[in-house]
């Protein structure tokens, strides 16, 4: 079976990091022959199995796939004058019809089974697109599967644009049961093409690589987070405020690292300065190995607005970590409330109280990574769903 995946790029983030464990799953496999064609480059390329087969997208094309905080962290004068002239031109004739312009130069002739938009369009942006219309436009194939990663409905996806995007895909795979609903609610219509299939975890690697190095010294009580430093959508800004609440409140002394580079890193660390808390909070930075972190650390904390079916909740379990996150679409799909970590209403208060109740309790904490051990985190869901897309 030959199977293309489309990639906006392979810098450091969550679905990226999904698109290559969902790859290594599959690539053990005989049936597929596989290849991927990425707009972009990134940090995660290496990662991608050596039997896969990897196109990458031309300059031009590898540019508008890239965040411009890394194009301007580049230091390339010219890249940086090309990326801005992008930005113009994208603004006067519209997205659709510059990705169309430059897609046609990557047209694919080979026919595949299945081809694959595994990015889904970010909702009122000029780029981070074009998966969906390379797919839908571009490429041959008997059938055509879109991935959707998020909740449409807290994500602003826009109605009128996805009727007709997804129009002639065959399946729209959504990451979590949540996610589905979601969907199916947003776009009654195409109800029927909404199916589901988890995030993959190459469960003995990242127990492997938690082992590689020892990053910090155990502190009375280690918080770790670890994302994009996006915080429209991560709302990494809560952390600071949090841990004012924190030490307001609590005798008990406390270190929360933060994992993860992105456009609001300089925001969040003057943000931590201006509250006083930038005694107890440190930002690590982008990190190809986080597991050491999550491994060494007490309790792995999501602030997020929405998120589909995060990979890092999924790598915390899996490294007996438990977890405290806001009330996300999926949380209940990844937790058990009060037995693997807890789930909160997201706001500032809230998350706090939550921290609190685990830093002043070591015997709660203590049972929920009992939990965890006792309750191993698998892959055998998310094998069974793939099989029966696939195989349909």
């Amino acid at each position: 079976m030959k199977i293309l995946f489309v990639a906006q790029n392979f810098q450091m983030g969550g679905i990226q990091k999904a698109l290559i464990n969902t790859l290594k799953e599959m690539s053990v496999e005989e049936q597929f022959e596989i290849d991927v064609f990425t707009f972009g480059k990134g940090e995660l390329l290496k990662d991608i199995p050596p039997n896969v087969h990897v196109y990458v997208g031309g300059l031009l094309l590898q540019l508008i796939a890239t965040p411009f905080y890394k194009v301007k962290q580049s230091k390339n004068f010219w890249h940086i004058i090309l990326r801005i002239v992008c930005m113009v031109i994208v603004r006067l004739i519209g997205s659709n019809h510059f990705y169309a312009l430059l897609f046609k130069r990557h047209r694919h002739y080979k026919q595949y089974h299945i081809a694959i938009s595994y990015f889904n369009d970010a909702p009122n942006s000029y780029f981070n697109q074009g998966t969906n219309l390379f797919v839908d436009k571009f490429v041959k194939a008997d059938k055509k599967f879109a991935w959707i990663h998020t909740d449409p409905l807290r994500a602003n996806f826009s109605y009128k644009s996805c009727v007709k995007t997804y129009q002639n895909f065959d399946r729209l795979i959504c990451v979590s049961e949540a996610c589905k609903q979601k969907l199916q609610q947003f776009l009654p219509q195409y109800q029927l093409k909404v199916q589901v299939i988890y995030n993959f975890f190459p469960i003995a690697e990242i127990k492997e690589m938690a082992t590689q190095f020892t990053p910090f010294d155990k502190g009375p009580i280690d918080l770790l987070s670890v994302g994009r430093m996006d915080n429209a959508t991560k709302r990494f800004d809560l952390i600071p405020y949090i841990c004012k609440l924190l030490k307001e409140r609590s005798s008990q002394r406390f270190y929360w690292r933060i994992i993860g580079d992105g456009p609001d890193l300089h925001h969040n660390q003057k943000l931590a300065l201006q509250l006083g808390v930038a005694d107890v909070i440190e930002f690590v930075g982008e990190c190809h190995n986080p597991y050491p972190f999550i491994k060494q650390s007490d309790v792995l904390i999501l602030t997020s607005a929405y998120e589909g079916y995060p990979m890092v909740v999924g790598e915390a379990l899996i490294l007996e970590t438990p977890v405290i996150t806001t009330n996300f679409a999926a949380a209940a799909e990844q937790l058990r409330d009060g037995l693997n970590g807890l789930i909160t209403y997201g706001d500032v208060e809230e998350i706090a109280i939550a921290i609190a109740s685990v830093i002043s309790d070591e015997g709660n904490l203590q049972k929920m990574k009992k939990y965890i051990e006792e309750n191993r985190y698998t892959n055998q869901k998310a094998q069974e769903q793939l099989v029966m897309e696939f195989d349909r």
